[in-house]
């Protein structure tokens, strides 16, 4: 009875260790997300007062999207493989431990 006790404190115990390090990483990458883009912010102020010459355009050729709609683009795509991925991965680990839930 003593090792379903020490087993279920121990899982309990990994599942917590594993939140605080899902926390830990999540606010590290945010953090390091900020301070990107406040530099990069910076960056395209001080730059802002320096001449900018247009580029020239390919008559006929096809609008490009803005960058952030391609941005969202590829994320939706990164999205949709990644949520593929991993229903395949679920699948592929029920047919390795048939009976467990994943």
């Amino acid at each position: 009875m003593a090792a379903t006790n020490t087993s279920s404190t121990s899982t309990t115990e990994t599942a917590d260790l594993a939140r605080k390090i899902r926390e830990q990483l999540i606010s590290t990458v945010q953090q390091g997300q900020k301070l990107t883009v406040d530099a990069a912010q910076t960056w395209v102020t001080a730059v802002s007062a320096l001449p900018v010459h247009d580029l020239p355009t390919v008559p006929g050729g096809p609008a490009l999207p803005s960058m952030a709609a391609a941005t969202t683009y590829a994320f939706d795509v990164a999205a949709d493989l990644l949520t593929a991925q991993r229903e395949f991965t679920v699948q592929l680990a029920k047919v390795f431990v048939p009976g467990k839930s994943a």
